[in-house]
């Protein structure tokens, strides 16, 4: 297993090291301590398993370097791994591709289950992040966070990416009109699926449909 560790604290670096061999007893780990060394290692590093990376580091605005790596490692996993626990941090993250928000105060254990959940195909948030966001959500359904099982909390991009679905979009497609990487969209329409409880997507946007998610034309779209 191949990860890549991006922080600029270097006893943190450390410690999470320790932590991460425990994910496999085959385990190359890089590291970066700022976002341009981060480019530069994915430019350099291929064949990479999972990226991890603190939010706030120097050279990165705000989630740009999720989304620059999203779009350039095709189907690798993004996971934050910061001390931020505010609900509009994981929202953006989310949004721009992450496919795990874990604060840094989580136990290590826990840090594990949540990246084998990750490396298993699912987004992963903790329980209290996700209360949080609840709390600060408005009714409106693109503003809400999406949820295995909850079909009412789809993000702003997924249900960008629902409807494109709907109209009978490739991943392919959708990744050049929402400006993102393939792997970025195969996350989303994955949380789509969990979200909708569906096993493919004509099934996910039969039953976007049915709970009223898309608009009368789209919601019976024959391309998909």
């Amino acid at each position: 297993m191949r990860i890549l560790l991006i922080d600029d604290h270097t006893l943190f670096r450390d410690a999470l090291s320790e932590v991460l061999g425990q994910l496999s007893e085959d385990l190359t780990l890089f590291s970066a301590g700022t976002a341009d060394e981060a480019r530069a290692a994915v430019a350099y590093y291929s064949e990479l398993d999972l990226v991890l990376l603190d939010l706030y580091l120097p050279g990165a605005r705000d989630c740009s370097l999720v989304r620059d790596l999203g779009a350039a490692l095709i189907s690798v996993p993004i996971v934050v791994v910061t001390a931020s626990e505010r609900p509009e941090d994981v929202r953006a993250s989310l949004d721009a591709g992450a496919a795990g928000y874990i604060p840094k105060t989580m136990r290590s254990q826990d840090l594990l289950t949540a990246l084998r959940q990750v490396l298993a195909g699912d987004i992963y948030v903790p329980a209290s992040l996700l209360a949080a966001m609840r709390s600060r959500a408005t009714a409106a359904v693109p503003t809400a966070l999406a949820l295995p099982g909850d079909a009412n909390a789809l993000t702003g991009r997924q249900m960008e990416v629902l409807s494109l679905l709907a109209q009978g979009f490739s991943n392919k497609v959708i990744a050049r009109k929402l400006d993102l990487s393939e792997g970025t969209v195969k996350l989303h329409v994955s949380a789509i699926l969990r979200a909708l409880a569906s096993h493919n997507r004509t099934e996910a946007v039969m039953e976007a449909g049915r709970r009223g998610l898309l608009p009368g034309d789209e919601a019976t779209s024959p391309g998909v």
